[in-house]
Formats: structure tokens, sequence, C-alpha cells
């Protein structure tokens, strides 16, 4: 247990320098790891000991957090002005692999001579969950940029079960500073916190001093420095009803000494929501070297999983990428990722699909005609063809968490025939969806307990997509009926997505 000459139980020495000090707890029974996602402390880590560098990293050793995960990072060091350039995270392989998680700054506080900033990442994405393999080649490091060279440290902190988006996530959060030669009380202030709230406290001071964490939250690491004569802490706690939080730090001072102090609170996600179909649009008719539709006239809800199907009159796949704009002038892209899921081909035609997931960066339920949210596929060369997209609520959030499983098919008739893409496992509360095309103008059936949602056609092509939201576990092959009447060619697809 802590005593005043601030010892934990168990230290671990980084350098000469350098304590970074883990505490046992009943939710992180392992440094700090979870055996699987919940609301709670993921992984840490932290250092001290940069010298005159422009650089502070750290990673997440010996084991990355999980995809969507909150990240925290704060970083400590001898200054009165906040030059940190940007914050940025990357993979350790050789060399280092930008990520591309965004990080902003929540708080920043200076007096006495240091310097403490903490940057924020909601719903990491990019890297591979939960690696721990022993070459420690992918391991995710988050790293601030300064415009001058600093002594100082850092600490991370990853968090599950965390609001995906930001203006959800993040809860109130301050600053204060304060002075002492004797034990000394400090605490950032008083902040409201929700029912659930994850609260999250650090302090810095420039005295090599014991320190006490706040009563009711658990610390994950002091770092120090003694050669500069500095030292560090961060706390948390999760909130079991909504008040108010003032986390208090005791820094037992002997000496005229400085501390600072900031706190915020990060929102959990929301309970979970049935999957259901938001928007959907279509189109035919296409040629050229782009296939593209919007979600006019109203866009779907900022946190939709997107699906989007793609059919041409072809036999490779000249899809070079998949991208999202809205619909003002010059297309500006949006920058949500478009993964390929299915792609099948027969007697020339061909049929694409592709998914992004929590879908980011456009007018949620915008109505109108200047801020639609559009779906483009970029070819490389030129077809004809058409596309349908569709948007559904309570997907979980990461491509990882929300793809299941997935299948497709081709075949022939020339006269009623049944087209179905091949079983695939699904569980209880997932979504089902499934695309079909044909090279013939004819009728069509949708498949039995599935809803579709809008047929397309050209002079020769007919496709047609549906979904369904499953009440049962177990394994499904949507079954759909085409009506030939001459030799023709059908092609169908299916996948899974999960919930929350």
């Amino acid at each position: 247990m802590r005593t005043r000459s601030g010892i934990v139980q168990r230290i671990a020495i980084i350098t000469s320098i350098v304590v970074v000090a883990s505490c046992t707890e009943t939710n992180a029974p392992t440094g700090g790891r979870l055996a699987a996602p919940s609301f709670a402390l993921d992984q840490f880590n932290g250092t001290f000991g940069f010298r005159g560098q422009t650089m502070i990293v750290k990673g997440f050793n010996t084991q990355n957090p999980h995809v969507g995960d909150a990240i925290v990072a704060t970083f400590y060091w001898i200054g009165s002005t906040n030059i940190i350039d940007s914050v940025t995270d990357v993979l350790t392989t050789n060399p280092y692999s930008s990520v591309g998680n965004t990080y902003t700054l929540v708080e920043y506080v200076t007096a006495g001579g240091i310097s403490m900033a903490t940057y924020v990442a909601f719903n990491v994405q990019g890297f591979p969950d939960a690696y721990n393999a022993p070459g420690q080649d992918s391991i995710l490091a988050v790293r601030a940029n300064f415009s001058a060279p600093v002594t100082g440290g850092i600490s991370i902190s990853a968090y599950t079960g965390v609001a995906s988006v930001s203006a959800q996530a993040l809860g109130q959060h301050r600053s204060a500073t304060g002075t002492g030669s004797t034990p000394t009380t400090v605490a950032a202030g008083s902040i409201p916190v929700n029912a659930g709230a994850h609260v999250y406290t650090a302090s810095f001071v420039n005295a090599y001093v014991g320190r006490d964490a706040p009563a009711g939250f658990s610390d994950f690491g002091t770092g120090s420095d003694s050669i500069a004569g500095i030292k560090s802490d961060a706390a948390y706690a999760v909130v079991a009803s909504a008040g108010s939080s003032d986390p208090q730090w005791t820094w037992y001072f002997s000496a005229p000494s400085t501390w600072l102090a900031s706190v915020l609170a990060l929102n959990p996600a929301p309970p979970p929501e049935p999957i259901a179909l938001d928007r959907f649009n279509g189109t035919f008719g296409e040629s050229g070297t782009v296939l593209i539709k919007g979600f006019n006239p109203t866009n779907p809800h900022v946190g939709d999983a997107v699906v989007a199907t793609f059919y041409w009159v072809g036999s490779t796949n000249v899809i070079q990428s998949v991208t999202d704009h809205i619909n003002t002038v010059g297309f500006p892209p949006v920058g949500n990722t478009y993964k390929l899921v299915e792609y099948t081909t027969s007697g020339g035609i061909s049929m694409a699909t592709y998914v992004a997931t929590n879908v980011q960066n456009f007018p949620d339920g915008y109505t109108g005609g200047d801020s639609t949210y559009v779906v483009r596929a970029n070819l490389s060369a030129s077809v004809t063809g058409g596309l349908s997209i569709s948007a559904y609520t309570g997907v979980a959030p990461t491509f990882l968490h929300a793809l299941g499983a997935h299948s497709s098919a081709t075949g022939s008739g020339s006269s009623t025939t049944v087209a179905q893409p091949g079983g695939i496992a699904v569980a209880s509360g997932d979504l089902a969806y499934t695309a079909s095309l044909v090279n013939a103008l004819v009728g069509r059936d949708a498949p039995t307990g599935f809803s579709d949602f809008g047929t397309g056609s050209d002079n020769s092509v007919k496709s047609d997509a549906a979904f369904a939201v499953q009440t049962n576990a177990g394994t499904i092959n949507p079954q759909w009926t085409w009506y030939f009447s001459s030799q023709s060619t059908w092609l169908a697809s299916v996948l899974a997505l999960k919930g929350r």
C-alpha cells in the first residue's frame, strides 16, 4: 500500500531516473489488462527521462489496447508554454508507421516553470487489436512532437466502453495550479459527471516527493525524474451515479513547490440499440469511371454502418477505391474507410459489396440538396452499371467487431431460378444483408423474411438488395427467385453485421 514516501507494492524501473508503478485492482488483475472489453481501464504505460528532445513517445508494450478504445495521453515537461505541435500515433514497425488517429487537446496547464497537457483520442483504429507477440513489432505508441527541446515524460492509458463519438464521449474537464511547502491537498476542482462515467485525473509537481492518489481512485503509475526534480501520477475511477467528482491528490512537499492538476470525464457508450435500416438509395444507368450516389433527400446518422453494393457489366473488379464525399462544390472528401467484403463475377457481369462502420464527418440527418452524403466507386476502366447504398443504426462501431460471416455464389438458369449466396452463421440480433444481380430484365422475389429496399435496372442488367435482423442464432442462406425466360446468369452475396 502507499506510504508517505510514495512507494507502492510493485515498482518497475525503466531507467536509473524513471519509475513507473502499477497497482493491482479488482477489474484489472494483471497490470491493467482486462480479460474482455468492458467500461474500465484496458491498458496503460508511461515513461520519463526525455532530455533535450523534441519528441516524447511511449508504446502500450507489452500489449496493445483494443480497437475502439479511448486513449488518454498526458505529457509532462519543464517549461511554461505549450510547445506541442501535434500528437500522433505510430506502430513500432521498422521504421515506425503512422496510424492516423486524431488526438485532441483537452487540458493544458502551467505554473512554476512546469507544464502538463492532456490529449484524448476516441474510437482508436488502425492497429492490431490486443497484439502482444514477443517481437513487439506492432505496438501502438503515442507521440508528442514539440517545437523546441524539452525534458519530461508521458503517461498513456486506454479505456474500453467509452462512447465512440467525441461530442458524446467527452464530459466536463478542468485544471488548476497551486503551491505548497508542507503536505498539500491538490485538486483540479469539481466537475459534474454522469452515471457510469469514467473520471481521469493527473497531477504533476516540481518536487521529488511522495504522494497519495485521490480517495476512491486507482492510480496506474507514477513517473519521475529525480535529477530534474519532477514527478507525476495519473488515476481513474468509474462513478456509479450522477453527481460531481472532485479528485484530491496529496503531495508530501517539504520545501516550496508547485503543483498542477487536471481532471476530465469520459462518458460510457449508450446502451446498445437494435440494428435497423436508417436510409437507403440507389441508381442505375451510370457510365464512365465513377459509380456514385448520395443519400438524398436525407443523410443517414453519424455513427451508422454503410453498405454499398456496386453492379456493372464486366468480368474483372475494376474498383480502385471506394470513397465518400459531400455534394458541395468540388465534392470534398469525408474520409471514412470502405472495405471490400465480397466481389463476385460470372457471365460478363460483376458485383462488389463494400462496408464502412461508424461513419463520421457529415451533417447528421441533413435534409436538403447541398450537403448530401455521397458514396463513390473510383474505377480503373469505364463501365456501365449502378449501385445501391444503405445505412444501418446499431451496428458495432469498429469493422473488426462489426463484420460477421459472408459468402457469394453464381449460377445460371433459363426458367424460374433460385439464386442463393451460400449459408452463413448468424447470431441473434445480427443484420443479414443480401444482394443479387442478373443479366436479364425479369421479375424477382426477395428472400422470404427479408425486406428489399429497391430494385435497380439498366437496359441489360437488374439488381436488388434486401436485409433482415435475425431473431435467432443459426445458419441462413437467403434465396432470391428470378423469373428467367431464357438462359441468364445470376450473382448473389450475403453478409452479417453485428450489433454494438
